[in-house]
């Protein structure tokens, strides 16, 4: 809408006058409202002001903390990453240290064959990241070790076996525990052993341990378990062995099960001067006592005993059989031993006792079973020439006795056999016995292996002759001398003589033999009794001179010739 000059003009001048008055009148009252409103405001503000900067506080002291935090976390990753590279470094140190193992490298003269692993453990109380892990340096022989030992499962044994024939039909070992084993044993044989450890700490260790072994045919191509073929297998140890749990010995080893103190192994005449079968029993081993250790074992392994009465019975053909019954008795060994002793140097000795006890119940008076000891004197002379030389003197009564005059295997046992039977008479005989074993090197490329066994008795129950109150003497050697080419390979002889006459009621029994074995040898190390595996090819005169006592032909000679070839191996 336009509005002229004119029609303002014609607005009446009493109502210009009214609305002046009324603007002057409504002014001050505006202004007060505006300074009051004013300063309601302003207090507000201050208010919301005050407000804003306590929240601003808070809020910078939330910033600090968070601050705070994100340093820490900063730091913790930092901490992290040193773990990881120092982690990605040690499995690249062990990857190249398998390949370079694997892999032969192209200049052999510059890389060891004893490979270093490098393992990166850290300290429990070291904090990461202010001071470096403490870095343990390994071989690659030793890492294997310690794996093995970390996870504490182990399995190893021994085994021998190979193939033979002879220019008579089926090869026959005649006396090997008086003539030697080379070219004169044509079986089998193993031992398994299964160790799991299941505790490992504070200096307190368990482990249990299982032992199989037993005779594997090499003639027949079946190998199932009986006695007729010669397959046999027994569970010869079954034991927990615990170190640490003796109180003041923490490196001695109890054990519990069937198990027996550790034998000694003549092996060119394969049998032991210390053997103990046991049943079941508890040991104690490496008690450090003075200036030797001290092993201690109560074990049992009862017998069986033929009853002195026996019982008259008629066979098919109507004649009168007397029949005895067995019985089983209780028997229980204990073993002493205090060993090595030292005497001069790298010499030691050792002092070893055994008591065999019966114990018949009241009903048992038709059965007669004798006591017997068995002591030992064991001296060991190491860095004997770059080998080895140990003497053994050993005297024994009654049933261990009568073992001692056995021609083949000697071993000093209680019962008469392995299906645990007490046989003969025995009346307190008495066996005394001297046996030496070991090895030399005559130069860098000759090495010299022997046993040697002098033995006599009187008194005592001969298993061969099945004849009481017998006398005896004998002697059993074999030598082997070898040519060592180099580490794997060797060429020798084993030579083998035994004599053994044995008296009862004034009659002598005679028996003789001797024995030459010629044999190249792959292996593994330049030892003789030390070092296998070992590969045996062999070619074997063996003769029986006299045959009083054993009755022994190879397929109706004196004589025979084998050839073959054996390995024996540890693993």
């Amino acid at each position: 809408m336009k509005y002229s000059i004119k029609t303002v003009c014609k607005v009446k001048p009493k109502r210009i006058v009214l609305m002046t008055m009324l603007c002057l009148c409504y002014l001050p009252n505006a202004i007060a409202a505006t300074q009051d409103e004013l300063e309601a405001r302003i207090a507000l503000l201050e208010q919301k002001l005050l407000a804003l900067s306590q929240e601003s506080n808070d809020l910078k002291k939330q910033v600090i903390e968070s601050n705070k935090q994100l340093a820490q976390l900063n730091n913790h990753l930092q901490k992290q990453q040193i773990v990881i590279n120092n982690q990605k470094k040690a499995l690249k140190n062990s990857q190249k240290a398998v390949l370079t193992k694997q892999q032969p490298p192209s200049n052999p003269t510059q890389i060891s064959n004893n490979q270093i692993v490098l393992v990166n453990t850290p300290k429990a109380d070291t904090v990461l990241g202010e001071n470096p892990p403490e870095k343990r340096s390994f071989t690659l022989a030793e890492f294997k070790d310690y794996i093995k030992d970390e996870i504490g499962f182990s399995y190893n044994g021994y085994f021998r076996g190979g193939w033979s024939t002879s220019s008579n039909g089926k090869p026959k070992n005649y006396a090997e525990g008086a003539l030697g084993r080379f070219g004169n044993e044509y079986g089998g044989w193993y031992d398994l052993v299964f160790k799991q450890k299941i505790y490992d700490q504070d200096g307190r260790r368990v482990d249990t341990i299982v032992m199989i072994d037993g005779n594997v045919a090499t003639n027949k191509a079946a190998g199932l378990f009986n006695t007729q073929d010669d397959n046999l297998m027994q569970f010869s140890d079954i034991y927990l062995e615990t170190k640490g749990f003796v109180p003041s010995f923490p490196d001695a080893k109890l054990w519990v099960g069937k198990h027996s103190l550790p034998y000694n192994e003549i092996q060119m005449l394969d049998w032991k001067t210390q053997k103990t079968p046991a049943g079941g029993g508890i040991g104690v081993e490496n008690l450090k006592v003075g200036i030797g250790a001290f092993d201690v074992a109560l074990v049992r392994a009862d017998v069986n005993v033929k009853s002195k009465k026996g019982v008259a019975k008629i066979d098919s053909n109507g004649n009168e059989i007397i029949q005895h019954k067995k019985e089983e008795v209780d028997l229980n060994e204990l073993e002493i031993r205090y060993r090595d002793i030292p005497l001069w140097k790298d010499a030691t000795l050792g002092v070893n006792a055994r008591y065999s006890a019966p114990n018949k119940s009241k009903i048992q008076d038709n059965v007669s079973v004798k006591n017997a000891w068995l002591g030992s004197f064991v001296l060991r002379q190491n860095k004997f020439f770059g080998g080895f030389n140990q003497f053994t003197l050993q005297t024994a009564t009654n049933s261990v006795a009568s073992q001692l005059a056995n021609i083949n295997t000697n071993n000093p046992e209680f019962a008469s056999n392995s299906d645990n039977d007490y046989i003969g008479t025995h009346t307190g005989g008495k066996a005394y016995r001297f046996v030496s074993e070991g090895e030399a090197y005559l130069s860098n490329d000759i090495i010299v292996a022997h046993a040697l066994a002098l033995t006599s008795g009187n008194d005592v129950y001969s298993y061969d002759l099945n004849r009481p109150h017998t006398d005896f003497t004998s002697f059993k050697s074999a030598i082997r001398p070898a040519y060592i080419w180099d580490t794997y390979n060797q060429s020798g002889v084993e030579l083998g003589y035994f004599r053994q006459k044995n008296k009862v009621k004034n009659k002598t029994y005679v028996e003789e033999g001797y024995k030459t074995t010629l044999y190249h040898s792959f292996k593994v190390g330049k030892s003789i009794l030390s070092s296998r595996p070992d590969i045996r090819f062999y070619v074997s005169y063996i003769e029986a001179l006299q045959n009083d006592i054993s009755k022994f032909d190879f397929n109706g000679k004196d004589h025979q010739i084998s050839f073959g070839v054996q390995t024996e191996v540890w693993f």
